[in-house]
């Protein structure tokens, strides 16, 4: 089946946050957290599946393990209808070229892009619980850690960027991003203070530290490195 060049082309598909279609007006929608989850795991996986593996890692404690496989792929194929295609064994996921995952964009688009996205920095498939797919949930759990180590080099990228151009505001906003997707990581709280120092905010700068203080003694046991302290010395930055 070739896939028609229809309106429907220009659907963009969100699996980061809450999953869904964009301009689905009047198309079928996904009923079943299974099926989203069969679309993630071909979207993302590095070679086509067998039916076999996937009936094994959504579908095995049903009754029929294929058929429930067959049912799910059938419900993708009508949420997506006219955009791809899945046929085959192993599973081939073939889309409309104008067709976009927000995940690809994150995973292998320009920060430009990724930055954009309506639920950039949220988990793929976030807050999906699925039971009895224990095998499902290891790989789940890579591939948000992927995408979320995708995110911060987006906004690493978006920040070195607004700071080369002089426009630290837009730098402390991608800053607060990337600190939200890792709250924990010295270095994002250290870029954080450098750059409210920079702007000249330095009561900002000191209840960041303060608040970094309290949050690795409370989750690590921990205290903030040296690069915490350098960075509460940072000079404000002369504005032409």
């Amino acid at each position: 089946m070739s896939l028609s060049p229809e309106k429907r082309s220009s659907l963009r598909v969100h699996l980061l946050g809450r999953p869904s279609v964009d301009g689905q007006h009047g198309c079928y929608r996904v009923r079943s957290r299974k099926s989203w989850a069969l679309l993630a795991y071909l979207v993302l996986s590095d070679r086509p599946p067998t039916r076999s593996h996937l009936a094994g890692l959504l579908f095995g404690d049903a009754n029929d393990p294929l058929g429930a496989l067959r049912w799910g792929l059938s419900e993708v194929r009508r949420a997506l209808r006219g955009i791809v295609t899945l046929d085959g064994d192993p599973v081939i996921l073939r889309r409309h070229p104008d067709l976009v995952f927000d995940v690809d964009i994150v995973a292998r688009g320009p920060w430009t892009s990724a930055v954009h996205l309506p639920a950039f920095g949220a988990e793929l498939l976030e807050g999906m619980t699925l039971s009895g797919v224990p095998v499902f949930d290891s790989w789940l759990l890579a591939e948000q850690r992927r995408l979320a180590s995708a995110s911060t080099a987006a906004l690493q990228a978006a920040i070195a960027e607004e700071e080369m151009r002089g426009d630290y505001r837009a730098a402390i906003r991608y800053a607060v991003q990337r600190l939200s997707i890792e709250p924990l990581d010295e270095d994002s709280h250290a870029q954080l203070i450098r750059l409210y120092r920079l702007v000249g905010d330095h009561d900002a700068a000191k209840r960041q530290y303060s608040a970094c203080q309290r949050l690795l003694h409370t989750e690590l046991g921990t205290v903030p490195g040296p690069s915490l302290l350098i960075a509460l010395e940072t000079p404000a930055a002369r504005v032409a």
